[in-house]
């Protein structure tokens, strides 16, 4: 498990909005792009693979996915073609995306069980692994 270094672009994200979200044995997956400019021009993507806390706000709903409960999957479905307004470091490798709507997402790191938390596949190719 690594940090982020004093230059990680919290900006990641601008002008993205949620595409996809995929949902798996202990990992949810969110697919953010930006919308295409030009005909044959490549999308700007960048995934999250997120394996440990995973909270969610929606107007009053406040959640957190749960594994076992399929039933706290599907609050994130709200948040499909939302689009982004910011990404925050809110504590130590732990990172809440802002949604124009005010809904957010908080992607949490759990440095209790020496595990990666999460994933983040930049559109560059790069990973980088919480």
């Amino acid at each position: 498990m690594s940090t982020f270094s004093d230059d990680f672009d919290f900006s990641l994200l601008s002008g993205c909005y949620l595409e996809m979200v995929c949902f798996g044995v202990r990992v949810t997956r969110f697919d953010f792009s930006r919308p295409q400019t030009f005909a044959g021009v490549s999308p700007y993507k960048v995934s999250f693979c997120v394996e440990a806390g995973l909270k969610y706000q929606i107007d009053d709903v406040i959640g957190q996915r749960e594994f076992n409960d399929s039933s706290t999957s599907a609050p994130l479905l709200d948040f499909l073609l939302m689009d982004v307004k910011s990404v925050d470091e809110i504590e130590t490798n732990t990172l809440q995306i802002t949604f124009c709507t005010g809904a957010k997402i908080i992607i949490e790191s759990n440095v209790t069980n020496g595990y990666e938390s999460y994933s983040i596949y930049l559109d560059s190719g790069d990973v980088i692994v919480v």
